[in-house]
């Protein structure tokens, strides 16, 4: 019996001693919300998906869109070779704000402390721009001929959906989780446009003056050009980068802030960048 005794207990101490020295974590209870857990990246690996609202800004540059409009309608008239009438700047800038809400789904992988992903990104949006316009009346020549030009214009772009397919890159700061975002966009657009020229044109050559005179003899003759262009549900296409910061506020289900800013290649020369702040909440699977 006394042999049992000292087996027992040189059984217990070694037991003990193991205990210490190969502790799992679930025997210290649950460190899920510890900055300094040793299983801290396992929060963020894996599926996940949320949705999301934002407010944008967009700034959407007109001041060549009609540029080629006006080129055609002068092609055949000496005076855009000699002046480049198309050339001439009527439109200006819009600045449109808009609100914006959808959803977004990615895949994290850790490595240690950072983290990689790829995230689908898309919202619904309404930035309208409509192009200020400032028409211009200019006496001019072509050599040959005065000429009085009016020229004036219309434009309009509505950025109604946008999607990003982006690479990220964050650091696991306990639950918190930092990140930068850079990748590709593609988007939805409403344009239309108008250009157009009017004025009068001195049939005879000038002895020097660049404008025509109505009352001359014989008369000045009046000309008039206009075109137009219209597409619905155009694809315009770009790159996105951004940030922003997540948290993680429950087992599985987090927050997010974030910054992003889109630019698109330039259609119909409409060169248009969105910038938008957004919050969401998240589900990791």
């Amino acid at each position: 019996m006394r042999w049992l005794l000292v087996a027992v207990g040189l059984m217990a101490s070694v037991w003990a001693a193991a205990a210490q020295e190969f502790e799992l974590p679930t025997l210290r209870g649950s460190q899920a919300f510890a900055p300094n857990a040793p299983d801290c990246c396992n929060l963020w690996g894996g599926f996940y998906a949320g949705g999301q609202v934002g407010f944008g800004v967009t700034s959407a540059d007109f001041s060549t869109t009609t540029q080629d409009l006006v080129a055609h309608e002068l092609r055949q008239l000496t005076l855009e070779a000699a002046q480049s009438v198309s050339t001439w700047q009527v439109l200006g800038k819009a600045h449109p704000s808009s609100t914006a809400y959808g959803f977004f789904v990615g895949y994290n992988v850790p490595w240690e402390s950072l983290i990689l992903g790829l995230e689908a990104n898309y919202n619904r949006t309404n930035f309208s721009a409509s192009a200020p316009m400032s028409p211009l009346f200019i006496a001019t020549s072509d050599g040959s001929h005065a000429y009085n030009v009016n020229l004036s214009g219309t434009a309009s772009m509505n950025i109604t959906d946008v999607l990003t397919l982006r690479a990220r890159a964050g650091y696991v700061m306990g639950n918190f989780l930092p990140f930068a975002t850079f990748g590709v966009a593609v988007g939805r657009a409403d344009l239309a446009r108008t250009a157009t020229v009017t004025g009068l044109q001195d049939p005879t050559p000038p002895p020097d003056p660049l404008a025509c005179d109505p009352a001359a003899s014989p008369p000045c003759v009046p000309f008039l050009f206009n075109e137009s262009d219209k597409r619905s549900h155009a694809f315009i296409y770009g790159w996105a980068i951004g940030g922003g910061l997540e948290v993680m506020v429950m087992p599985h289900v987090f927050l997010r802030a974030e910054y992003e800013a889109v630019a698109f290649s330039p259609i119909w020369n409409i060169v248009a960048l969105t910038q938008t702040a957004r919050f969401g909440a998240g589900f990791k699977f």
